[in-house]
C-alpha cells in the first residue's frame, strides 16, 4: 500500500477534468453519486433495529448532551443503495499489530473517503488497509478489497477539518454496490438549519460488527478550517470504530457525503488560550471533517484513480 501523495494544507492542484474542478472563488462543489440498479431503488428508509446502550436510560439523564452515545439504530441489512456503500476498513499496522477498523464510505467504482486518522502512517511495508463495503452481523456481502493508495493531508491524532483522506481500492467493488456523491458549501449556514446523518462502525455497539445509523443530527457550529476545510460540530455521539464514517443526507434526492467523523475535542479547546485554567473542561462536542477540500479529494482520485481495466 502506497502513500501517492500527502497534501499540504495550503496546497491547491488541477484535477485535470474541468468539468470536475472548480475555481477557487465558488460557493459550493459537488461530485456525483451512482445507484447500479434503478434509481428508484434508493432505500430511504431501510429495516432499522432500534439499539440501546446498558444503563442507557440513567446515562441519558446524567449526560443530555451525549444521547448519541446511548441510543442508535442498527441497519439489519446493509445490501441496498446506499447503505452497501458504506462499510467496515480493517487496518494493521505491521506483522505484530493487532490491528483494528475504522469506517470509510465509496465515492468512486474504486475509490473510499475516509479519516486521515485511520491511515497507518510512518509504518513500514507490512501496513495494509482493507475495506469491506455493506459489512453486517460479520458478514461481507460483497467481498471486500485491500487498498493499493491513498492521498490527503496527514493526521496522526488531532480532531480537525480536514482528517480526511481518499483510497484507491484494488477491486472496484463500487460497481457492484454504487457509490455516494460529496458536497461543499463556502458558508456555513448552509449546513445548519437542515438534519443530517452519521454511519458507523463503533466498538461499543456489537463490537463492531454491525452497521450503527444515527438520524437527525443537529449541528451546534460549523468552523473554518482556513479555506478549504469545515468542521462540522454536533453533540457527542461516536466512539471508536465510528472514525471515517460518512455524516450524510439526501440532497436533492440523492445520498450526499458532507463530513467524515473525525472525533470528540473539549468546547473549551477552541476558546482563546485553550482549556487552561477553565474549571470545568470536561463538556465535549463531536467534529466531523468537511469542506471544499473533501470533495476536491474525491474529484482527483475520480479524475486519475477511475481506472477501468
Amino acid at each position: 500500500m502506497d502513500l501517492d501523495r500527502v497534501v499540504s494544507y495550503s496546497s491547491f492542484w488541477n484535477t485535470g477534468n474541468g468539468a470536475l474542478g472548480t475555481t477557487l472563488g465558488s460557493d459550493s462543489g459537488s461530485t456525483f453519486g451512482y445507484n447500479p440498479i434503478e434509481t428508484h431503488q434508493v432505500e430511504n428508509h431501510p429495516q432499522l433495529d432500534p439499539w440501546a446502550a446498558e444503563n442507557a436510560y440513567m446515562l441519558a439523564n446524567l449526560n443530555p448532551n451525549n444521547t448519541g452515545l446511548y441510543y442508535r439504530d442498527r441497519v439489519v441489512k446493509p445490501v441496498t443503495y446506499p447503505w452497501n456503500t458504506i462499510g467496515r476498513l480493517f487496518f494493521q499496522r505491521s506483522n505484530i499489530d493487532n490491528g483494528g477498523w475504522c469506517t470509510g464510505s465509496l465515492v468512486g467504482r474504486n475509490l473510499i473517503l475516509t479519516a486521515s486518522h485511520c491511515f497507518p502512517w510512518g509504518y513500514g511495508s507490512n501496513r495494509w488497509m482493507r475495506f469491506s463495503p455493506g459489512f453486517g452481523n460479520g458478514v461481507e456481502p460483497y467481498g471486500s478489497s485491500y487498498i493499493s493508495r491513498c492521498r490527503g493531508v496527514k493526521n496522526t491524532f488531532n480532531v480537525t477539518g480536514i482528517d480526511y483522506i481518499v483510497c484507491q481500492l484494488c477491486e472496484p467493488l463500487g460497481d457492484l454496490t454504487g457509490w455516494m456523491g460529496t458536497k461543499w458549501w463556502k458558508d456555513g449556514d448552509s449546513y445548519i438549519g437542515r438534519p443530517w446523518r452519521s454511519s458507523g462502525y463503533p466498538t461499543d455497539a456489537f463490537q463492531g460488527n454491525e452497521q450503527m445509523l444515527l438520524s437527525n443530527i443537529t449541528l451546534l457550529n460549523v468552523d473554518f478550517h482556513g479555506r478549504l476545510g469545515k468542521e462540522l460540530e454536533t453533540r457527542v455521539f461516536a466512539s471508536p470504530g465510528w472514525s471515517g464514517g460518512p455524516m450524510w443526507e439526501y440532497i436533492d434526492g440523492q445520498p450526499t457525503i458532507v463530513g467524515v467523523c473525525s472525533g470528540g475535542e473539549k468546547d473549551c479547546s477552541e476558546e482563546v488560550g485553550g482549556c487552561n485554567g477553565i474549571k470545568d473542561s470536561s463538556l465535549y462536542h463531536d467534529v466531523s471533517a468537511g469542506g471544499r477540500l473533501m470533495t476536491d479529494l474525491v474529484a482527483y482520485g475520480l479524475a486519475h484513480w477511475n481506472h477501468t481495466d
